[in-house]
């Protein structure tokens, strides 16, 4: 039986496996294989992304405006 070598060189993922060893699955040009984080997406480019309020940017510009309020508030009983 003849070894049929790639025509570029091959880099594995080398991601660690349950027994131990390496994944010896083709990496990607992520240097992860399908299985271990090749495809990935977050945010607005994933499909299931609907809209945001629930991220750290919403959250704190949330806090940022709570705490303006509170402050204008403030300002306001003092005058």
């Amino acid at each position: 039986m003849e070894i049929k070598h790639y025509p570029m060189p091959r880099t594995n993922c080398g991601a660690q496996t349950r027994a131990g060893g390496k994944c010896c699955q083709p990496a990607m040009k992520n240097g992860r294989c399908r299985l271990h984080g090749g495809k990935s997406l977050s945010g607005k480019a994933h499909g299931n992304y609907q809209h945001g309020d629930r991220s750290m940017e919403a959250m704190k510009d949330r806090r940022d405006l709570i705490s303006l309020l509170k402050d204008a508030l403030k300002t306001l009983q003092e005058i």
